[in-house]
């Protein structure tokens, strides 16, 4: 169970000024239950270029490490994902298992997890093994995606066969996720309702309560002139602010140039 939050903007902003500042202290403070490491992949200003987006990862809890608040504070982009990481059960916590992840110009975080996990290594299609960093699910999530889009197929097009695939043979609590290309910030919307954590669990033990955190794996959106944000629950998101919930088992995708925003049913 991890928090995931993203950014597009019109000029280039630090994430923290994009989301506001008593926004993002509460969100910074979710890393003392998402522990287990952080990460940030992003675009730094200028013009497009060829190489990767910048990227950087730690596993320290995010609320202690400076280079979080730095980098959080310090380096602006047009477009960009942060990653607070509460790892699956039976999965190292080292850096290789530390999202984002990042192939070629593209850079993915993912919140859930895709059971069991003594069968994720049939998420990897053929010949794409030996692209492997770490050991996570989520990896290999993004691999299978990779792949279909190396083959051709338009993003939302992979998005789809690979999210649909994986509910058909897996039993994933969640395969929310944020996916960062050269064009725009794309944000997955899909999570089984009937596998959200008890609130006991989603609070880190913070309650004694054992009834169903039905918010826990929501997304949900704010745009205004300048900028489009979207993060998981956990902190303060009121309609009265502009905050828009984007709905299940879609993907919403922020135009990078433009902020233009576009949602795609992943069950068509």
């Amino acid at each position: 169970m991890c928090r995931l939050l993203g950014w597009a903007a019109r000029r280039p902003r630090t994430v923290a000024d994009a989301l506001g500042g008593a926004e993002f202290a509460a969100f910074t403070a979710l890393s003392r239950q998402h522990a287990d490491g952080w990460g940030m992949a992003w675009w730094a200003p200028g013009p497009p270029s060829v190489d990767p987006p910048q990227v950087e990862r730690s596993t320290t809890c995010a609320a202690d490490d400076d280079r979080f608040a730095e980098l959080t504070t310090s380096a602006p982009a047009d477009a960009g994902v942060v990653h607070l990481r509460w790892a699956t059960p039976g999965l190292p916590i080292i850096a290789a298992n530390t999202h984002p992840f990042v192939h070629g110009r593209m850079a993915f975080a993912h919140n859930g997890a895709i059971h069991p996990l003594d069968r994720i290594g049939e998420l990897v299609p053929a010949g794409w093994a030996s692209q492997l960093v770490g050991t996570t699910d989520s990896e290999r999530y993004f691999l299978s995606i990779v792949a279909r889009v190396s083959k051709g197929e338009v993003l939302p097009q992979a998005v789809g066969e690979v999210v649909r695939s994986i509910f058909e043979s897996f039993s994933p609590t969640s395969l929310n996720a944020m996916l960062l290309t050269p064009d725009a910030l794309h944000v997955i919307s899909a999570h089984d309702r009937s596998r959200v954590p008890m609130m006991r669990a989603s609070s880190g033990g913070a309650t004694s309560s054992m009834e169903p955190d039905t918010a826990f794996y929501e997304l949900s959106y704010r745009a205004d002139a300048n900028s489009v944000v979207v993060a998981s629950s956990g902190f303060p998101q009121p309609d009265s602010e502009g905050w828009q919930r984007l709905a299940n088992m879609t993907v919403l995708r922020i135009d990078r140039g433009t902020l233009v925003t576009s949602t795609v049913a992943l069950t068509d």
